[in-house]
């Protein structure tokens, strides 16, 4: 466990081989790793992609810490020389520090993830925007790393586009406005219960209708200060 936070994540793959990934690291100086990619594609192929992005970002995550940029462009190097020309993979990255509370980003690419912030008694939400491009499709690529601080009772939530574009019988999406709108609702939950939420809202939306996408999502709470 970090102090001060509590996390959870999951995935419900569409087929019986997903190419969603994410990921927990324990890093040095009590620091934490969080990373959720999509590749491209699904079955044997996406799985096998994911794997090599895993073992590139576990190996290349203890070389340079503070480095999340250089790093970024040493995995993208990795994984474009293991794998196939038309594969790649929309990837976030984030450290958090619980000294600081602050937590440092790349977003390759991926759906921004939202953190909410109670402000005036109304919820905010920022998205941590990508700078950089795919995982995989370019063999030389810079990356621009972020900071943002996190507050107590602030909320991560980190999606795939399986969450956001889950489809009902109609070929229409759940979408972000009905995700906001349901995390906002979780307030004072455990992140398993607010992952456990946004699949029930999801999946009551859809009502019934077959997906083709995986939906991940990975939910941090900074915990509240105590007296």
């Amino acid at each position: 466990p970090i102090v001060g936070i509590t996390y959870a994540g999951a995935c419900r793959s569409a087929l019986g081989v997903g190419g969603d990934y994410y990921d927990f690291l324990a890093l040095p100086a009590g620091k934490l790793g969080i990373a959720i990619g999509d590749v491209s594609g699904k079955g044997i192929a996406a799985a096998l992609m994911m794997a090599s992005l895993q073992a590139s970002l576990r190996s290349e995550s203890t070389r340079a810490p503070d480095n999340l940029a250089g790093m970024m462009s040493n995995v993208n190097r990795l994984v474009f020389e293991a794998s196939a020309s038309n594969r790649y993979a929309t990837f976030f990255y984030s450290q958090y520090d619980p000294t600081s509370h602050r937590l440092t980003y790349v977003n390759a690419g991926h759906n921004p993830p939202m953190l909410f912030r109670a402000f005036a008694q109304e919820w905010h939400v920022s998205r941590l925007e990508a700078c950089g491009t795919v995982i995989g499709l370019l063999e030389n690529t810079r990356y621009q790393q972020e900071v943002v601080t996190v507050a107590p009772e602030d909320i991560l939530i980190a999606f795939t586009d399986g969450i956001s574009e889950a489809m009902n019988a109609a070929d229409e999406e759940w979408g972000e406005d009905r995700l906001i709108e349901t995390v906002k609702g979780c307030i004072g939950l455990k992140p398993s219960e607010i992952i456990s939420s946004i699949m029930r809202a999801a999946d009551t939306f859809v009502d019934g209708a077959k997906q083709h996408d995986d939906m991940t999502l990975v939910v941090l709470c900074v915990q509240p200060e105590t007296a």
